[in-house]
């Protein structure tokens, strides 16, 4: 049986930036523990304290004390590092993404203009040599998708589908800073996604394109739809809950039926007109607002076991278990066949 446990947050939790570099320092504890420290970063690297803090207020001192002193270098992924299998470094331009300046960094969730989004589209189609590359639609799809999807999932794991490549995170560009624009320009267009959903109440501004017609225009997402079922392709497996669900059928259906190639027996009768095609369009928004909310509950638990994996390496076995519940530790949350 599942049990929630309540991981209580410091007030004194922030973000850092130096240096081009930002990091988010997490300060949090149970019920009845100590203070846990946590250090993380764009990416979603951290780095855990492993001893506890009496206070909140000496946990922050800490992270500060040795953010300054170690270099907040020392604090975030590079990657131009090797793996531990030893792959061969990225480039130089993907690690741009993390040494922008402060300024920009502070700005990584502003909405692209409209003049940027048509740069990225143009840059889409005809700055990369790849047939398989996203177009500006396909591209927003893919990221609502990842941003409201049950697990998190690093940029280098989605980045390079966006230019249809196997394993790099980038395409091939005219020079370094026309590289370092453009993915600038996507991770602030991916972060715009994020800070939208982050907000009460939570919105969402997908975007696609206009089909013309001798009847008229015609809102049209199948191309947006393609990409979100690209995005769920990442992990499919994580969304069964969903598709298993009557409510979440409900609530992917309109995206399924303009993205999925054979989604239903009667998908070519519900999508051949652009009337059809307009009316499951205006439907989206809303499913993605019930979508990001069905796996709300799914992403926390996630995280606070991530947070109680980090609480309870500091925890004997026969020590009172830092949940609250009063038992040993052995007996709650160590055991191997408890999931909180």
């Amino acid at each position: 049986m599942t049990e929630h446990i309540d991981i209580i947050h410091s007030p004194l939790e922030q973000d850092y930036i130096s240096d081009g570099y930002r990091v988010t320092i997490q300060i949090y504890r149970g019920a009845a523990s100590q203070w846990s420290l946590e250090v993380i970063d764009e990416l979603g690297t951290s780095t855990v304290w492993e001893r506890l803090f009496e206070t909140d207020r000496e946990a922050l001192d800490e992270a500060l004390i040795a953010i300054e002193s170690e270099g907040i270098e020392s604090f975030v992924t590079d990657f131009n590092h090797k793996t531990q299998a030893e792959e061969e470094p990225l480039p130089q331009t993907a690690a741009s993404l993390h040494r922008l300046g402060v300024q920009e960094m502070q700005g990584m969730s502003e909405p692209l203009s409209d003049d940027e989004l048509q740069e990225l589209d143009e840059f889409f189609l005809y700055g990369v040599d790849n047939d398989e590359c996203m177009t500006l639609d396909i591209l927003d799809g893919y990221l609502h998708a990842i941003v409201i999807g049950p697990q998190t999932i690093m940029p280098k794991q989605w980045l390079p589908r966006v230019w249809g490549e196997e394993e790099s995170i980038m395409p091939a560009a005219e020079s370094f800073d026309q590289l370092q624009h453009v993915l600038s320009l996507v991770m602030r267009h991916y972060n715009s996604i994020v800070f939208g959903f982050k907000q009460e109440p939570p919105f969402a501004a997908p975007i696609w394109t206009t089909f013309k017609s001798p009847n008229g225009d015609f809102e049209d997402a199948e191309a947006w739809a393609y990409g979100f079922v690209q995005g769920i392709a990442l992990d499919h497996a994580s969304w069964k809950p969903l598709f298993d669900s009557e409510k979440g059928r409900e609530f992917y259906r309109p995206i399924g039926l303009l993205g999925e190639e054979e989604f239903s027996p009667e998908q070519d009768e519900l999508t051949e007109t652009p009337e059809q095609r307009e009316q499951l369009t205006r439907r989206i928004e809303q499913s993605l607002l019930s979508i990001h909310q069905f796996w709300l509950p799914f992403r926390e638990t996630i995280r606070e076991r991530e947070m109680f994996k980090h609480m309870r390496t500091n925890v004997g076995r026969n020590e009172t278990c830092p949940c609250g519940s009063g038992k040993k530790f052995k007996k709650c949350c160590g055991s191997a066949t408890r999931l909180h």
